[in-house]
């Protein structure tokens, strides 16, 4: 923070010379850093001409003769757009931030270095096929020939003093495994639950961290269940490394803005039955935590085998999420248990003990360059089971090693996207699926003659015992894993009965499932909505969909209600709020002073039942985590688990749960007037106080930068809304996880089809794309697909050089 904090220093510094040199000449000046959008660039590194053109909502339709020829003019195209957002996301991977901000972000280096994600990438590199890898190529001099005209490079690189180096093909992997890292991490799971253990003891534990509940939706409730297993009994970690591994994952979340924690997803696709087209409609929101540029990039490739429109990354040569001439698809997370954590024995000569056998730890030296400071030698020890990730913080009782599907070396998943986007059919797109492993998704598909379904891949571990809940002892092969589900008996359906599949991250099978996915689920409330207003409506149209995506009726709120209103007021501010509640349908409207008003009284309420038993853990850890703490509130308060509602720091005094509820509501009634400025409730908004957050990296860290790159927008909607807007308690009632994407394909017309992200297509902060869809975004408006016919706008058209 303090060389940020001089780095602002010096960007007044260089406001001042702009001003001074030149006035308006200076922003000019500036302005030299937004990219050509029209004539010609000539190029090395393309077949032949690659033309560029930007419709009027900013989105790259890129055509070449070639699919590298197209994939060049992408990587082109991104290094335009989002070049410092590039640069950031590699150095992440390759934890090379230090070099950047210094002793600032030393310590999110010495992990990511000892997570071995760049070795990793380097691994799966040489692995891949020479096709993908020429498209890798292709995109990375796509990258390098921007670099290569010398341009004027955005702000921040300016700011930081920083000279991009030539893209590299690791570069592009090195981000899709931190991709991975995003959606598929659930280690932090088994350290909490582990303190909570310590705190309360297993079977509170449990209850503290349940599955699912017994009525929610499954994904596949036609078959393919799930198996739930028990927990094994291996010895426990102690709460010292418990709390370090989780300051150590906060910190790693704070400096890369990745794994979020309120992170999902919703899809689905249904039918023609059920559609006024008679062919399938297919929609999709990520959830992913709010960033400026947005993580995601719309674009139109063009080019031998691949004419595909959607979303995606800039780093990476694929459409991600969208359409073709023919499929289209969309994903969500799983959330399968991909991440254990062993508890090993190493002694002073750096051997493990494994089945009475010692076995040499694998030692690996990396050097991190740090800004203002000596270079550190970082001493990486590997075990079988992985590298040992409590080395990055001193003097813990336990020696954790961490294993992961992302860290193996056979991982094609950039394969499995690029044939994805060449798919004319259901059989090609379960073809290509099988390269698929990290992060496990659940894609639905639809294609033009009219069948819609499901798969769910990925590389899902086969354990020899456990469940993976807690750490493992590494010392023996009990809990070794042995092997993947194979990928014909992973989740999957053609054609439902019912004609459509819905998921948001709820539990995918049932209980007779012969495998094991993993053991918490998201809790069912956006699920339950989705399929509600699916079997509601009739003749289902795009309009519908738009409606679907901005609903912000809260089934949570809705089953918990009946018991909210039935409390005893204390006094008349709380018999006003009471009064909103009873006549309130549910939805958190931005508008809404009851949806203010249950906002405060849930997270009271959560505070009241479970703080007083976990103390710090509820504060620190538990409090905030999505569907944990929502699981436990629904099981006490209508599942009959009401001895927590006892306040049990009150000696010889016996609270029931109308009591702590009245207590709740006069707590968060405060806290809620404290937000908002105002102490009647009547007279209370909702998006007064929740307001979506999307932080610039690394400038929303310094006060001096924050109101120029970062921007917010109030916002409705709330945690379990399916319009998600999840509230962040710990910066009362910001929003920082939001649909990051959103698109609702039209397979009966394709260019009736529609898409929006959050924020705008340039990573510039002095273009006028920079946020310039970011209302749009906030009231569930679209822009138009563009697919097939002439496009209309500003050309680039790059030619080779001679």
């Amino acid at each position: 923070m303090r060389l940020l904090m001089r780095i602002a220093g010096w960007v007044l510094v260089l406001v001042l010379l702009v001003a001074v040199v030149g006035g308006g000449g200076g922003y000019l000046w500036l302005r030299r850093s937004l990219p050509q959008t029209s004539g010609e660039i000539q190029v090395r590194g393309i077949s032949g001409p690659v033309t560029i053109v930007r419709d009027r909502d900013g989105v790259a339709h890129i055509t070449g003769a070639t699919e590298n020829d197209a994939a060049f003019g992408l990587g082109f195209v991104h290094a335009q757009e989002r070049l410092w957002q590039m640069e950031v996301q590699r150095r992440i991977g390759h934890a090379r931030l230090s070099e950047v901000f210094g002793e600032t972000t030393l310590r999110t280096d010495k992990f990511l270095r000892t997570l071995g994600v760049a070795r990793a990438a380097r691994s799966a590199l040489a692995k891949l096929d020479g096709e993908t890898l020429a498209m890798l190529e292709a995109y990375a001099a796509g990258v390098n020939a921007f670099l290569a005209t010398n341009p004027a490079l955005p702000p921040e690189f300016l700011i930081l003093g920083v000279q991009p180096e030539p893209w590299q093909p690791i570069d592009s992997l090195v981000w899709a495994k931190m991709m991975a890292w995003d959606l598929g991490g659930n280690w932090s799971d088994e350290v909490m639950r582990a303190l909570l253990i310590a705190k309360v003891g297993p079977e509170d534990a449990n209850f503290l961290m349940q599955t699912y509940t017994t009525d929610g939706p499954l994904i596949l409730p036609e078959g393919m269940p799930e198996l739930t297993t028990i927990g094994h009994a291996g010895p426990p970690i102690q709460p010292a490394t418990a709390q370090a591994m989780l300051d150590l994952w906060e910190t790693i979340h704070q400096t890369t803005g990745l794994g979020d924690l309120l992170s999902g997803s919703n899809n689905w696709v249904i039918g023609g039955s059920r559609t006024a087209s008679g062919k399938p409609l297919l929609v999709n929101d990520p959830h992913l935590g709010n960033r400026i540029p947005s993580i995601w990039y719309l674009a139109h490739m063009q080019g031998g085998r691949i004419n595909a429109i959607g979303a995606t990354f800039p780093g990476l040569p694929a459409i991600v999420i969208g359409h073709n001439e023919r499929i289209a698809w969309g994903v969500t997370n799983t959330g399968p248990d991909v991440q254990d954590l062993y508890i090993e024995r190493i002694d002073a000569q750096n051997y493990v003990e494994y089945n009475g056998q010692r076995e040499p730890v694998t030692l690996i030296n990396e050097v991190i360059q740090v800004k203002g400071a000596d270079p550190i030698t970082l001493t990486v020890r590997i075990t079988r089971h992985g590298p040992i990730i409590s080395d990055v913080q001193s003097d813990l009782p336990d020696t954790l090693a961490f294993r992961w599907t992302a860290l193996d070396d056979d991982d094609l998943t950039m394969r499995a996207f690029l044939n994805l986007n060449r798919a004319q059919n259901w059989e090609e797109f379960v073809a290509a699926l099988r390269d698929y492993k990290t992060p496990m998704q659940n894609f639905v598909y639809a294609d033009i003659d009219g069948n819609i379904g499901y798969y769910a891949p990925g590389a899902v571990p086969i354990r020899r015992n456990g469940d993976g809940r807690t750490p493992a002892p590494g010392w023996t092969d009990e809990y070794e894993w042995i092997g993947y589900i194979p990928f014909e008996e992973l989740p999957h359906i053609y054609n439902p009965p019912k004609d459509y599949v819905a998921t948001a991250n709820n539990r995918v099978v049932g209980d007779d499932y012969p495998y094991l996915l993993g053991t918490s689920w998201a809790a069912p409330f956006r699920a339950q909505r989705i399929i509600e207003l699916i079997e509601q409506g009739n003749r289902l149209t795009v309009d519908d969909m738009r409606a679907m995506l901005g609903d912000v009726v809260s089934a949570q709120a809705r089953e918990l209600l009946p018991v909210f209103r039935n409390v005893t007021p204390a006094g008349d501010r709380e018999a006003a709020a009471l009064e909103l509640l009873r006549s309130w349908d549910g939805a958190m409207r931005g508008d809404s002073a009851a949806a203010a008003v249950y906002q405060g009284y849930y997270y009271a309420a959560l505070e009241a039942i479970f703080a007083d038993e976990l103390r710090d853990v509820f504060t620190t850890t538990y409090r905030n985590r999505r569907d944990f703490p929502a699981l436990a509130l629904r099981a006490v308060l209508l599942d009959g688990q009401r001895e927590w509602c006892d306040d049990v720091t009150t000696i010889g005094v016996q609270e029931d749960c109308p009591a702590t509820l009245a207590k709740a509501l006069s707590n968060g009634l405060t806290a809620m007037a404290a937000a908002q400025g105002e102490s009647d409730p009547a007279r209370w908004r909702w998006d007064r106080v929740h307001q979506a957050v999307f932080p610039h990296n690394p400038f929303s860290q310094v006060g001096a930068l924050r109101g120029l790159f970062e921007r917010r927008i109030p916002n409705g909607g709330d945690t379990f809304t399916v319009n998600v807007a999840p509230v962040r308690i710990t910066e009362p009632y910001l929003q920082y996880n939001a649909p990051s994407y959103r698109q609702i394909i039209d397979l009966s017309d394709l260019t009736n089809s529609r898409f929006m992200h959050t924020t705008g297509q340039s990573g510039n902060v002095l273009s006028s794309r920079y946020s310039d869809f970011l209302e749009r975004w906030q009231r569930v408006e679209d822009i138009p697909m563009r697919f097939g016919g002439t496009i209309e706008g500003e050309t680039l058209v790059l030619r080779p050089a001679p």
